[in-house]
């Protein structure tokens, strides 16, 4: 068929090769403690094929072997500070990024080969003023995927296919100016938090966020309960400073509101109500769809406050 050689026209070049302008990228990886996979992470990020691009590393104080990780890697960038935050070392990123598109990742992320060149194509063809993708769950062990099932990921909130409400922190870049127009990322968020808060800044400046599904990063979740609760523990906080600083988007209750759908393997949620077939008006429908009930939040230990910032009850 005309479909099949057209598609494999397409499928014979990378998407590198596809794009029609390559604007300089910095990607910024902010690091606290990461040496257990600040490797992989860079390893991954040298594989981009993307054809410009720097890697800027910034090392939020860590105490761990981060540090001879980076002198492995005399190519990339590596900013030394002590521990300031989170949202401090993504704004010197910030300041230091050299490209018109700053992308940022996490030390326990690794990058597929096209992200980057994804990334940039989606956001020069809608001319948003940034892009996410998803974050996906490597094969860690049942321990890590049972974490990577429970409540309070990193998702993306969309209200299209186009467009996007949020974007995680460990996936998402932004046209430089952009980021700049609105002050960067606001320094209270020292733990989590920044990317719902740059998110919501963007919007209320009249900017909008894109999303291309087909940029994706492989994630680690953490690798014990007790790591997973304290990380859920330092969601809360920064859910409590979102709530006093963007009190419209939350409920009366505390609950975040979304105007979008949050995405991701810890929101299936219990259903207490059975699917709906849905074969069109009188049956005349050319094909049935299958629309699943909402989850009954209220009937899990956990709620769904935050798309990854959990209030346990």
């Amino acid at each position: 068929k005309a479909a099949y050689h057209a598609l494999r026209e397409v499928f014979k070049r990378s998407p590198a090769e596809l794009l029609t302008q390559t604007p300089r990228v910095s990607v910024v990886v902010c690091t606290y403690n990461g040496g257990r996979t600040l490797d992989q992470c860079l390893r991954s990020l040298q594989l981009l094929d993307y054809p410009d691009y720097e890697v800027i590393v910034v090392d939020d104080g860590s105490t761990d072997n981060t540090r001879e990780i980076l002198a492995r890697f005399p190519e990339v960038r590596a900013i030394h500070q002590g521990n300031r935050g989170l949202s401090f070392a993504r704004n010197v990123g910030l300041h230091a990024a050299s490209g018109t598109i700053v992308a940022y990742t996490d030390s326990d992320c690794f990058a597929d080969p096209d992200w980057l060149s994804l990334l940039v194509d989606q956001l020069q063809r809608s001319g948003a003023a940034a892009v996410g993708g998803p974050n996906l769950s490597p094969e860690d062990g049942w321990l890590a995927a049972c974490v990577a099932a429970s409540p309070g990921q990193p998702v993306h909130v969309l209200e299209s296919d186009q467009v996007a409400e949020h974007i995680p922190g460990c996936n998402m870049a932004f046209r430089r100016e952009a980021l700049r127009a609105i002050n960067g990322f606001d320094y209270q968020y020292k733990k989590a938090g920044d990317d719902v808060d740059v998110c919501w800044r963007l919007q209320q400046a009249g900017m909008w966020i894109t999303f291309a599904p087909g940029a994706f990063v492989w994630h680690h979740r953490r690798q014990t309960p007790r790591s997973y609760l304290r990380q859920q523990a330092g969601y809360g906080e920064a859910e409590a400073l979102l709530r006093f600083k963007h009190p419209d988007r939350f409920n009366g209750r505390g609950d975040g509101k979304w105007r979008g759908v949050l995405y991701g393997a810890s929101l299936q949620g219990l259903r207490l109500s059975e699917a709906i077939i849905y074969r069109g008006t009188f049956g005349t429908g050319l094909f049935q769809c299958l629309y699943q009930p909402g989850p009954a939040h209220w009937a899990m230990p956990v709620s769904y406050t935050h798309l990854t910032l959990p209030t346990i009850l």
